[in-house]
């Protein structure tokens, strides 16, 4: 079965693609991490997270995808830094870099089937770009108050003072709405729900209610 889990940042599409990955025993990919690993790598070279994205820097892009190094990247704190997470978003506005990428996570998928007889994807175009004719299609979502606190139970020091965390909130809510936007607006693939996909709203669920609701889905389609 291949399922495509498409939301916004911070809704919990990774938890649940993490949860239905070791539930269904099926291949994870986290598509939004291999835009972080660009942005990253370009951080680490340019020294900077604003470009214009001329001709070199599209160039020097594509020259870390194909390097060898690129899959070896490892999943660390500074991938989900909100820089980086901004940055990457910009990049998934590059129709060359979208291009590049899209490939690998088709071939991810090709693998996946003859390995595992399906997998799981997750990230903003996965359910109308990359698989439309996925067996199942969620789209999740919560509101970005929400998803801020969630963040700032994440990243929140028990010693910050009420009004410091007050300000954080703010500062977290700030960057999930200018993160929407890039998502929603941009003229490449912008994020959107699949017309047949399940929307769920995580804004009041667990994660285990969020899993049963999908799973309940995914049981009701294989039968």
């Amino acid at each position: 079965m291949i399922i495509a889990i498409d939301g916004t940042a911070g809704s919990g599409k990774g938890t649940l693609s993490k949860r239905l990955s070791k539930k269904l025993n099926l291949p994870y990919l986290d598509t939004g991490i291999l835009y972080r690993k660009v942005a990253f790598e370009l951080f680490k070279k340019e020294k900077k997270t604003t470009f214009n994205f001329d001709k070199d820097t599209i160039k020097l892009m594509i020259e870390i995808i194909k390097s060898n190094n690129f899959v070896n990247i490892k999943k660390n704190d500074f991938l989900r830094d909100d820089k980086i997470g901004l940055l990457a978003s910009e990049i998934g506005k590059v129709k060359t870099i979208r291009t590049h990428l899209n490939s690998m996570q088709i071939k991810f998928v090709n693998d996946s089937v003859v390995l595992k007889k399906g997998c799981i994807l997750d990230g903003r175009d996965i359910g109308t770009i990359i698989l439309p004719n996925a067996d199942i299609k969620f789209f999740i979502t919560a509101s970005p108050e929400v998803r801020a606190k969630r963040k700032l139970k994440e990243k929140v020091n028990a010693n910050l003072q009420p009004h410091e965390q007050k300000c954080m909130f703010n500062k977290y809510l700030l960057k999930i709405n200018e993160r929407d936007d890039n998502d929603f607006n941009r003229k490449i693939s912008p994020l959107k729900k699949a017309i047949d996909a399940f929307e769920i709203d995580t804004s009041d669920l667990t994660p285990k209610e969020v899993e049963e609701i999908a799973i309940n889905k995914i049981y009701k389609k294989k039968t």
